[in-house]
């Protein structure tokens, strides 16, 4: 993943076309749940993004089909994950040729490397607060020249779900980032299916909250507020959301309308 290609996707439509990253993501030191099987997800459709999920006999993801902006370039790629006897992810090939290896410190998830064609391209290091994601960084380089360009900051409320969220960018100067831009966030109670698969998100760079986030202030670098995305959700009748209806834009503009969907089996 090359440096050069890593900035050309990373603008504020970020905060548009990846509405999971800035939410909350807790981890924990033994493996996560999978949902039950009468629950199971199978796809979630965010507009045009997608993820789509293919399961091993023990319930852990065999292969996740991805298409959004950052993660694939609008491309559709499928990520193959290999597991431990604990369940713990130890690898991930994806079908455009990176492998993402994960590293973890006292079971907890620490960092990520990133490998194209066996060279060591990038890695994500991670910080976690009271069990939660508080901090995700995304270096580039080769050798042992690697330079941050992107960074996920997180603020949580009592409930474990991010409050607010963070987008950092690199420039030209090395070592140095400057702020993007920010999202707050308003969740419901229902559970979140996407939780569940939290450990294969956070490699992709996205934190699920426990919940499903129903309101997003959208702010630009200079924390003038630039867009607001409103969810309207219906559940199935095991609570589960079934899709929502997502109005965009700020009170008192012309606003647009889009749609989120979940498939289970």
């Amino acid at each position: 993943m090359q440096k050069t290609k890593m900035l050309n996707r990373i603008s504020l439509v970020l905060f548009s076309s990846l509405l999971l990253v800035a939410s909350s993501c807790k981890k924990d030191d033994k493996p996560n749940p999978q949902p039950e099987p009468q629950s199971k997800l199978t796809e979630y459709k965010d507009g045009e993004d997608f993820v789509r999920f293919q399961y091993n006999t023990d319930g852990t993801i065999k292969k996740a089909t991805v298409k959004n902006e950052i993660n694939t370039d609008n491309d559709i790629v499928d990520f193959t994950l290999t597991y431990n006897d604990q369940k713990v992810i130890t690898e991930m090939n994806s079908s455009s040729g990176e492998k993402i290896v994960p590293v973890y410190a006292n079971g907890v998830l620490e960092r990520a490397d990133i490998f194209m064609a066996g060279e060591r391209t990038g890695y994500t290091n991670y910080v976690f607060e009271n069990g939660y994601m508080k901090k995700a960084t995304i270096y580039v380089g080769s050798g042992v020249e690697f330079e941050p360009i992107l960074e996920f900051d997180y603020n949580y409320n009592a409930n474990g779900n991010v409050t607010q969220g963070v987008i950092m960018i690199g420039t030209d100067v090395p070592g140095q980032m400057l702020r993007a831009g920010h999202v707050n966030l308003q969740h419901d109670t229902k559970t979140n299916p996407l939780f569940a698969f939290r450990d294969f998100f956070a490699l992709l760079w996205q934190g699920p909250s426990k919940n499903n986030v129903t309101v997003e202030d959208v702010f630009d670098e200079n924390q003038v507020q630039t867009d607001k995305n409103v969810y309207t959700y219906n559940y199935n009748i095991k609570g589960f959301p079934n899709g929502a209806t997502v109005k965009s834009g700020l009170p008192g503009q012309p606003q647009t309308e889009s749609t989120v969907g979940f498939v289970y089996q």
